[in-house]
């Protein structure tokens, strides 16, 4: 028999706040399909493992894409010298 984890348990082991597992049921959000048993709700413990597994594949997909620029971005206004260097480049 599969093991079903309550909101409570999924919250727990997700590491989230248990209200945050029912607003994104109700939202429609990013959760592993979910079993209604009368008013109950349950997440069958490999469906919510297959769920993890698919977001760590997507995630280490997505890792040799993120590359640090060189040189960090000044923060507010560009001054006026970098106003006119972009203006020229363009």
């Amino acid at each position: 028999m599969e093991q079903l984890l309550s909101p409570k348990m999924l919250a727990a082991y997700l590491g989230l706040a248990e209200q945050t597992i029912y607003n994104r049921h109700s939202t429609g959000g990013d959760l592993p399909q979910a079993i209604k048993l009368g008013h109950l709700l349950r997440f069958s413990l490999a469906d919510v493992e297959a769920w993890l597994e698919t977001k760590r594949q997507a995630n280490t997909a997505l890792l040799p894409a993120q590359v640090q620029p060189s040189t960090p971005r000044r923060r507010g206004r560009p001054t006026k010298a970098e106003q006119i260097a972009a203006r020229r480049t363009c």
